[in-house]
């Protein structure tokens, strides 16, 4: 059995692409996204939290949790493929539960 992969998620913002879009499509957007993360397994640990009071290069983090590693790359695919990239300034640190020595 394939050990948990844990997903940190620093965001830093969004583009001017995402602030032109309607919040109809906003909506469509994080639909599909939440959509595809499901599909991929994925699960949230823990809630987001607001970190730009204390720092000057991220807005937000979370944590996500994947099954296997296979299905946080789905996930990332998937998003990609919905164009998430395009409306968000982020990055990821994959990683996996310590083991006690």
């Amino acid at each position: 059995m394939s050990k948990p992969i844990y997903k940190l998620c620093l965001i830093r913002g969004y583009t001017e692409a995402y602030y032109q879009l309607s919040e109809e499509a906003k909506q469509k957007l994080w639909d599909e996204v939440m959509k595809i993360i499901a599909g991929a397994g994925a699960e949230m640990v823990g809630p987001y939290y607001d970190c730009r009071w204390s720092n000057d290069k991220y807005e937000t983090w979370f944590t996500m949790k994947y099954p296997t590693v296979e299905s946080a790359i789905a996930d990332t695919g998937g998003v990609r493929k919905a164009g998430l990239f395009r409306y968000m300034i982020s990055e990821t640190i994959l990683g996996i539960e310590e083991e006690p020595s």
